[in-house]
């Protein structure tokens, strides 16, 4: 996903190409002393400076995989395996970058490097909606399985192999006498992210809750090399225990160093080195190379602008890499050059940051208009991105602001985080946004109305749309985050749960396991009953699992779990003072002044950072009299308590320094993202994609996101605060 504020990619190109790859002026190099520096020719030292910010640019994508694929698979499952996500995406959890909180995460990351070849199998599609994202090196998609290209009513298993695999040129294997669909990669280091569709926010009950889609379609998901799969009879071998077990201190402290983009350039280099070695740029032959489009399989995803045959999407930046074997990098990996001094390496670290600055920078100044409600749609040229400045400059923004994504026709991803090109969204201030019925034979573009989906034969949305609120922050490359203040909302969140036993001394409590989502340390919770006052709590309050609970047995051999309270959990605070999710520590215990857990209730609250097609499919969701739909986001909820549902809360600088102490100054500004997964295609308008019949970018506009005024006499939530509707 992404969170870049640009609308149009060339222009930026060109931008960037002036800004930040211009040549740089001898006098501006910061020569560093050495007594045989005059005699250095500043061309070289200027070159040196100009390769590092085209090497940054150009390198950020393949470096990034490398990196995350060695943080990702220190703390959780290993190379060639899938970690299952639990919980949607939240604050407290370690989602994906730009975690989507409408679904629930597969990860994984793949290496064929040593020749092994894997069986991936996946539930039925038809019904179900999820996406298979597959991604090379390069972070170019080059598979989507799933509803859109291959729905199905019945498992399928797809072999997925390198680019040297026996196998790689064939659309069918046939192994001991079964054919197997054939997914073949251009590098060898891949990622697998799959999102499955749920309604994050319904009760656990509801067939198309979190926990019911966990079970029943989460679980169904397997990969194997194809040694265990033809042992296992050719049927997949499903993990003895889906939990991932939070990552011991060892493995913090050894993914640390990949957690996010080096400081260093040499550092850099070095990664992009390591990376470059394990998946060598690919040739026009790898794979499917010159397999006419109209033979392609449906799953797999062509080089960006293919006409005809089918081009490999990594394939064609042979030549780039060359440029940089001035600097030290090439197809064997990265060395510092022979004779390079203190001279050269400055030049080379400025010459990084200038890559840096200079995309950043360029990305910063630009900002959508008027004209698309501010709304920043980027529905071409991503997922997939030629090789070219162009498309280095708008793979290595990917990055940056969310690290991958999706092809256009699998999902677009409007974004905002100024609502009128010149202020930027705050979470002190409240906002609405109203989606309204289509109106047949209304001149296109289409303003305003909802998402236009692809819809089944009864009008069912076959994918999704919702409406996040995030807090960017550029100095995170796992940014943007998902705020702490969406526990604030409680409408969609029940304590139905027993309370086994309070022990006020050690200030514990003991439950059983939750029937939505995981208990961690940072869990948020709520209770209720009659119990709760005389225990010192506050029903229908935000309380947060102190530590992370220690398991224990209970009558029957039930697991239990025991674990203290605090009403307040601090997060990190980035550079640029934005919470870092999935980060910090309890503060503010709770003292228990009862000893049982009598009529006492608590359940897991459900944090509400995104709103949208299934909350309103599941009734959850207000309409409006006239059939639209207003969703608040804000500080404050809406006046009218039967609109709670429709409230995303946004952190204050009341909120924040509730938790980080007054004058804090930790930041509010927000960014919204307005997903579309499955949308209508193109040509059938409108739709948020291009009508190259019509001639328009997109024949939709979503709708504008406007400030409204607080509730009389409302104040915004402080952290830890009992929220009720304010009414005049």
């Amino acid at each position: 996903m992404i969170r870049a504020p640009f609308r149009r990619v060339r222009a930026v190109a060109l931008a960037l190409i002036a800004i930040a790859l211009a040549p740089v002026a001898a006098q501006q190099l910061p020569l560093i002393g050495e007594a045989h520096a005059a005699s250095r020719s500043i061309a070289s030292l200027a070159d040196i400076r100009r390769l590092a910010a085209e090497a940054y640019v150009w390198g950020l994508g393949p470096e990034f995989t490398w990196r995350f694929a060695k943080y990702n698979t220190t703390i959780s499952a290993p190379i060639n395996a899938l970690t299952y996500g639990v919980n949607p995406a939240a604050w407290n959890n370690s989602a994906t970058n730009a975690g989507d909180s409408s679904v629930i995460y597969i990860n994984g990351f793949m290496d064929f490097s040593s020749g092994t070849e894997l069986v991936l199998t996946v539930p039925p599609s038809r019904g179900q909606y999820y996406v298979v994202n597959y991604l090379d090196n390069y972070i170019n998609t080059i598979g989507s399985i799933g509803t859109r290209t291959t729905p199905s009513d019945i498992a399928q298993s797809y072999l997925l192999v390198g680019p040297n695999s026996r196998f790689a040129h064939q659309k069918v294997a046939t192994i001991g006498g079964r054919k197997f669909p054939v997914m073949a990669s251009d590098t060898n280091l891949n990622w697998m992210l799959i999102r499955i569709l749920t309604s994050t926010l319904a009760d656990s009950s509801a067939p198309n809750s979190t926990q019911s889609v966990y079970n029943n379609v989460s679980k169904k998901f397997a990969l194997n090399t194809l040694a265990q799969f033809r042992a296992n009879g050719y049927q997949p071998v499903f993990p003895t225990d889906y939990t991932n077990s939070p990552p011991t201190e060892q493995e913090i402290a050894e993914a640390e160093p990949y957690k996010d983009t080096p400081t260093g350039a040499v550092d850099f280099l070095e990664q992009l080195g390591q990376s470059l070695v394990k998946s060598p740029v690919p040739n026009l032959t790898t794979a499917l190379g010159g397999t006419p489009l109209r033979r392609l399989p449906s799953y797999v995803v062509p080089q960006y602008g293919a006409k005809a045959i089918y081009v490999p999407p990594s394939f064609g930046q042979a030549r780039t890499l060359r440029r940089f074997a001035k600097i030290g990098l090439t197809a064997n990996g990265y060395r510092v050059p022979a004779g390079w001094g203190q001279a050269e390496l400055a030049a080379l670290q400025q010459g990084y940051e200038d890559g840096q600055a200079g995309l950043d920078d360029v990305i910063a100044s630009q900002s959508a208009g008027a004209g698309t409600n501010y709304w920043t749609i980027l529905n071409d040229m991503i997922g997939t991105y030629p090789n070219s400045l162009t498309g280095y400059l708008v793979r290595s923004t990917i990055v940056l602001n969310g690290g991958s994504a999706n092809i256009p026709l699998d999902a677009v991803y409007p974004s905002m985080t100024s609502n009128d090109g010149t202020n930027l969204l705050d979470g002190n201030q409240n906002y609405a946004i109203t989606f309204t019925e289509a109106q047949l034979g209304a001149p296109l573009p289409a303003v305003g109305i909802y998402p236009p989906q692809v819809t089944d034969t009864e009008g069912k949305i076959r994918g999704f749309w919702s409406v996040t609120v995030y807090q960017p922050d550029a100095s995170e490359v796992a940014a943007p985050f998902l705020p702490q203040s969406a526990v604030l909302n409680t409408a969609y969140s029940t304590a139905d749960m027993e309370v086994l036993a309070v022990d006020s001394t050690a200030e514990t409590i003991t439950v059983t396991a939750p029937n939505w989502g995981k208990l961690v340390a940072s869990t948020p919770i709520l209770f209720a009953g009659s119990a709760a006052a005389s225990c010192g709590l506050t029903a229908g309050t935000a309380y947060y699992v102190a530590a992370d609970p220690v398991q224990g047995s209970g009558p029957g051999g039930v697991a239990t779990y025991t674990f203290p309270l605090s009403t307040q959990w601090q997060q990190e605070l980035s550079t640029d003072k934005v919470p870092i999710q999935y980060s910090g520590v309890a503060k503010e215990p709770v003292a228990l002044s009862c000893n049982s857990g009598t009529d006492l209730n608590w359940g897991m609250l459900k944090p509400v950072s995104q709103l949208g097609s299934s909350e309103l499919e599941d009734r959850k969701l207000v309409k409006n009299g006239d059939g639209s739909l207003t969703i608040f986001i804000g500080p404050t909820p809406p006046s009218d308590p039967g609109l709670l549902p429709n409230w995303i809360p946004t952190p204050s600088t009341t909120y924040y320094d509730g938790i980080y102490g007054a004058g804090s100054n930790v930041s509010t500004t927000l960014q919204v993202i307005l997903r579309s997964y499955f949308p209508t295609p193109g040509n059938q308008p409108p739709s948020i994609l291009p009508y190259a019949a019509g001639n328009l970018p997109e024949s939709y506009i979503p709708p504008a996101i406007v400030p409204v005024a607080p509730p009389c006499g409302s104040q915004p939530a402080g952290a830890g605060s009992n929220v009720v509707a304010f009414v005049c």
